[in-house]
């Protein structure tokens, strides 16, 4: 082989590769059942200002404010397909609720009836944890699982050091192993459920079920041995507000119930008191279903790594969001990584809901 052909079989490769890591882990779709979000009045200018940021920023970053399902704020590319981490927790939760009213789930059910286990085996105290349990994060299973971050590990209490239903702690094996027992007990993939039961009432605008991949979707390997794969959800920001405004709503959207409404208020009420707890959460004082709470704001969240903030007010039917790209291939999700720069606004967001509660409360 000469120098020159050498030298072109190597840029072939180079470029095969360049082109492999740049593809999207997800595509935009354009779904059949897809309808147009309706605008609003839009929120006055200075609490616009608020939101919109005064520097061009170093990440996509997209914000959405809705109020009684019309868009009164809109910032950045909202049709823009991002990996959500963990808000996949809170949405799964309320693939539950429609799964239990059609009676494919019982939340009162022990992983020892349901059969869950795990590769380092389950106690028979652990086995005790019900779909409850497991929904308020009371397991009391304390394992290494995938996608847990440091906290998780460093303060990971001891095995069976504290019986299911009686402690609270912000563990992956239960936001995981919910994955595992859904898919088991409906029969339905994570994603084709929440298509159909979700996406296609809520008229969502770029999600197909593919937009959740099961397992590790990095370059790297999983370092956990463990039978439960994480669900990872890729959602627009339009989308993902979509699903906010109808939890703002108790659960209808368009005049449909969507998610039960008894669902949605059993979910986001504080099951557990967090200002007790053995780490702080911030501004959260209790925990619902997968739901953050914050009691002196009278608002639920849902949040992910990398800036993916939800606040739902649901006395007043308003969702806030903000979303950060965090990368939808394994080239822009690795620079991300070596940028880790979040460019996230969350102090803004929380100021601008002050500031339109004001605005709606001086209008009674």
């Amino acid at each position: 082989m000469t120098i020159k052909s050498t030298i072109s079989l190597l840029a072939l490769l180079v470029l095969v590769v360049l082109i492999y890591i740049s593809l999207p882990l997800v595509f935009n779709p354009d779904p059949e059942y897809q309808t147009e979000l309706k605008y609003g009045k839009p929120l006055p200018i200075h609490i616009q200002s608020v939101l919109t940021p005064t520097v061009v920023p170093k990440r996509i970053r997209s914000i959405m404010v809705l109020k009684d399902e019309k868009v009164l704020y809109e910032y950045g590319p909202t049709d823009k397909i991002m990996f959500g981490a963990s808000t996949r927790k809170s949405f799964l939760a309320l693939l539950y609720g429609i799964a239990i009213e059609k009676g494919l789930i019982d939340i009162n059910k022990t992983l020892a009836e349901l059969g869950i286990d795990e590769n380092t085996p389950l106690s028979d105290q652990e086995k005790t944890a019900t779909i409850r349990d497991l929904l308020m994060w009371r397991s009391g299973i304390y394992l290494p699982a995938k996608g847990e971050h440091d906290d998780q590990i460093t303060m990971r209490p001891s095995r069976d050091s504290h019986k299911p239903g009686t402690y609270f702690f912000a563990n992956n094996f239960d936001a995981n192993a919910l994955g595992t027992i859904f898919i088991q007990e409906t029969g339905y993939s994570i994603g084709g459920f929440m298509e159909e039961y979700l996406a296609k009432p809520l008229g969502m605008q770029d999600f197909d079920s593919d937009n959740v991949i099961m397992g590790n979707p990095w370059f790297w390997p999983d370092s956990i041995d463990s039978k439960h794969d994480m669900y990872n959800m890729y959602l627009s920001t339009r989308d993902f507000a979509r699903i906010g405004a109808m939890v703002a709503n108790r659960g209808r959207w368009n005049g449909a119930q969507v998610v039960p409404e008894n669902w949605v208020i059993e979910s986001t009420k504080p099951h557990s008191d967090l200002t007790n707890n053995h780490r702080s959460y911030g501004r959260y004082d209790a925990f619902g279903y997968v739901w953050f709470i914050d009691n002196d704001t009278g608002t639920v969240w849902t949040d992910g790594y990398g800036g993916h903030f939800m606040l739902i007010d649901l006395a007043r039917n308003l969702t806030l969001v903000e979303r950060n790209f965090t990368g939808n291939s394994y080239l822009s999700t690795g620079l991300w990584l070596m940028n880790g720069n979040f460019d996230q606004s969350l102090g803004s967001l929380i100021k601008a809901h002050q500031l339109i509660v004001q605005s709606l409360d001086g209008e009674k």
